[in-house]
């Protein structure tokens, strides 16, 4: 037999899994935005490195409200960039070294979306485990409150009796009807 009290408990499981799901979705999203991020930045360096070598690389940088910078780099000697090195401390490299940083972050990035993942498939396989055994304590506890309490047979109604209107019986539970929700 289910009571209340254990389905009220299924129902703040089932809701704390969601919220953590939904939680790992939010670090997922912003995963994939900073592996792009990543991968615009490699690109965009590979490019004035491939333009470098064919003489001189120009490119627009943008630093923010609107103004934009001319740059402009000769073949002479290789071009730089600072790259957050770790914990804040900025360092100046190459741009070959910088691609090489970037791609080394990406895979670890990669490897971090993917352990999310497996964890989110998880935690839905749980959410949905979850959800059923709740919908069965559901249906067990409604089960026994729906059946008549005597087992007498029903009396019939004489024709005056039928067409008198029932007095109006107090519903029990949801605004919804009497199906039990995840908040009973």
């Amino acid at each position: 037999m289910v009571d209340r009290t254990e389905l009220q408990n299924k129902a703040r499981l089932v809701e704390s899994h969601r919220q953590h799901l939904e939680e790992l979705q939010r670090r997922m999203d912003q995963i994939v935005g900073v592996i792009n991020e990543h991968q615009v930045t490699e690109e965009v360096l590979a490019r004035l490195i491939s333009m470098a070598e064919s003489g001189a690389s120009k490119a627009h940088v943008s630093i923010g409200a609107g103004v934009t910078l001319n740059y402009q780099h000769d073949a002479t000697s290789a071009g730089t960039a600072m790259v957050d090195l770790g914990s804040g401390v900025f360092g100046e490299r190459n741009w070959q070294e910088v691609i090489d940083i970037l791609a080394k972050r990406r895979a670890e990035f990669n490897d971090l979306q993917e352990t999310l993942l497996k964890q989110a498939t998880s935690i839905e396989e749980k959410l949905g485990q979850l959800a059923k055994e709740f919908n069965e304590a559901a249906e067990k506890l409604q089960a026994p409150e729906s059946q008549p309490t005597s087992p007498k047979t029903p009396e019939l109604q004489s024709s005056d009796e039928t067409n008198k209107p029932s007095p109006k019986q107090r519903r029990r539970g949801s605004m919804f009807g009497s199906e039990l929700t995840l908040d009973d």
